[in-house]
């Protein structure tokens, strides 16, 4: 649901935009409230999950989320629906920050890849399934039911809680890292709205080089602090542990290559074929259910075989996907595009649940929140940033067809207009239908070679020895 609640809430944008009269700078707002609240708490949310019992601390998050979720459903203008969708994601971070952490605490080494695969299943989903669920729902419903759905599944997650999970006890009673926590809050929440935004802004924007400039004096100042402070909310000596700095980095910069790559996609989808939200779901359905099939195999050989290799694998299939989509055109049909996306899902598959079970696995069990908050927020943060890095190889490829050409890409709609206009001949609409599919090309032929880059680094440095030791 956490995950779900950024790509199935896009679909929905255009009906709540109709609804609230809204501007398209109010309605990014709904998504980026999110996004920042989610990567500024995430790893605070992670360490008081170590400081109290994991248990009550999970049903507090649903709660909130649960709750959250009914009151964006309720809201009755654009400021109370983005205030909403903050409080929504208080309950998110706690989730996201801890679902790892209490996998770890209930499963003993050697049964976690399995656990970790299920987990990894939902992980992947949340990226082809949101615009299936969004579209049905907003096109059968309403944009209420983008939130009310998660009402019920909370609610039935809170009462599963209460009867099955046991009591998780509290691995550290220290003081909380006040000081920590504002400087990591501010470092974070401005370095990922600059990058959120930059595209908007412009990236020489005085706005954005701001944040930037504000981000990094306050990101330094927090690992300072961490190093020379006795309870730190994030402990830096994390990343001296090699697997788990290895698992980090690898799935970080895979998460960056998937959201720059799959971000153009729904535009050529839905904006060049002239697909709804929910058909275009239909069309990327091929990576969760490979996903589905690998995940939960190759997080249970993690514990029985040197997972180093598989997650070496993983990133090269990926980045075989996306050779597969440096030649889609218009006239590619659905099950030629099904097979081309086929190596992207096996490939995700044989990353993440290894690499999760790896992480978790490395770590001190009493420090397994502070691990599973770090590792959610910097793939969060890289997804943020495989968006940014996505709009501006697209535009800045665009001006090779349009000099001039500005920051932002069309949306979905505006491109589908273009695209019917283009069968008019007017040479500018045809320069940048083509401009755009080139541009599409491009990104996949650049980006390619970030799954690359995770495989070199995993295959040099991960120890997967030690990790069947543990």
């Amino acid at each position: 649901m956490v995950l779900l609640d950024v790509s199935v809430l896009n679909v929905a944008l255009p009906r709540i935009a109709e609804d609230f009269h809204a501007r398209m700078s109010d309605l990014q707002w709904i998504l980026n409230a999110y996004t920042l609240t989610m990567v500024t708490l995430l790893v605070l949310a992670g360490r008081i999950g170590d400081m109290v019992r994991r248990d009550r601390y999970f049903i507090l998050g649903m709660g909130s989320f649960v709750l959250g979720s009914f009151l964006c459903a309720q809201s009755w203008s654009i400021s109370a629906l983005i205030a909403f969708r903050i409080f929504q994601a208080i309950g998110g971070a706690i989730l996201s920050a801890n679902t790892l952490a209490i996998a770890t605490e209930l499963f003993p080494p050697g049964q976690r890849g399995t656990v970790m695969g299920l987990n990894a299943i939902l992980v992947a989903s949340s990226f082809a399934l949101g615009p299936i669920i969004g579209g049905w729902l907003t096109t059968h419903f309403s944009w209420h039911w983008v939130f009310y759905i998660n009402v019920p599944v909370g609610i039935a997650s809170i009462a599963l809680a209460f009867m099955l999970l046991p009591p998780l006890k509290p691995k550290e009673r220290v003081p909380m890292d006040l000081a920590g926590t504002i400087l990591l809050a501010i470092g974070l929440g401005s370095l990922t709205l600059g990058i959120i935004k930059g595209q908007d802004w412009g990236w020489y924007n005085q706005k954005t080089l701001a944040c930037f400039a504000i981000a990094v004096p306050y990101l330094i100042a927090f690992a300072i602090r961490e190093i020379n402070y006795e309870y730190p909310i994030l402990d830096l000596n994390l990343f001296k542990i090699r697997n788990f700095t290895v698992c980090v980095s690898g799935t970080a910069i895979i998460f960056l290559g998937i959201s720059s790559s799959l971000f153009v996609v729904p535009y050529f989808l839905q904006g060049l074929k002239g697909l709804s939200a929910e058909e275009a779901g239909y069309w990327m359905i091929a990576i969760p259910i490979m996903n589905t099939f690998v995940a939960p195999i190759a997080g249970r050989l993690s514990d029985r075989i040197n997972p180093k290799y598989m997650m070496s694998l993983g990133p090269i299939l990926f980045a075989l996907g996306m050779y597969n989509m440096i030649d889609v055109d218009v006239s590619t049909k659905y099950w030629e595009f099904f097979f081309r996306l086929i190596p992207m899902g096996i490939g995700m598959g044989l990353l993440t649940s290894p690499a999760f079970n790896v992480a978790m696995s490395s770590v001190p069990q009493a420090k397994a929140g502070m691990a599973n908050g770090t590792l959610r927020s910097m793939n969060t943060l890289a997804q943020a940033m495989g968006v940014a890095v996505g709009g501006v190889l697209v535009t800045h490829n665009m001006k090779n067809y349009l000099p001039g050409y500005e920051t932002l890409v069309p949306d979905p709609g505006t491109m589908s207009m273009l695209v019917s206009l283009a069968k008019f001949n007017p040479l500018p609409l045809i320069g940048m239908v083509e401009g755009f599919v080139d541009s599409m090309h491009f990104v996949f032929s650049t980006m390619m070679w970030l799954p690359v880059i995770s495989s070199l680094i995993i295959a040099v440095f991960l120890r997967g020895e030690e990790h069947l030791k543990r």
